[in-house]
């Protein structure tokens, strides 16, 4: 069984906007289709996300806004564009 590191994710912008919890795997070709990120209070409240009561609010972001993984992921959008593609549901 696979482990995944606990690593801060950020915006094109340097802006942290959580933590990598896990993974999304498409089994057809054994790819990772997205990213569970557990996001900072400040990220749920900027970007509009809907918290729930007892745990932290929990975002699946599509590998496409991924631009680099190393100690951080880095993403290839800024916070507006993460908004967005949330607002729209391209996350």
């Amino acid at each position: 069984m696979g482990h995944l590191d606990e690593r801060d994710v950020i915006t094109s912008d340097g802006r942290l906007i959580g933590q990598l919890k896990g993974a999304w795997i498409d089994t057809n070709n054994w790819s990772v289709s997205s990213l569970i990120i557990d996001l900072k209070k400040e990220s749920v409240d900027e970007l509009n996300v809907k918290k729930p009561v007892l745990k932290a609010a929990r975002i699946n972001l599509s590998t496409n806004h991924v631009k680099r993984v190393a100690d951080v992921i880095q993403l290839n959008v800024d916070m507006s564009g993460l908004s967005t593609s949330i607002s729209t549901g391209s996350t």
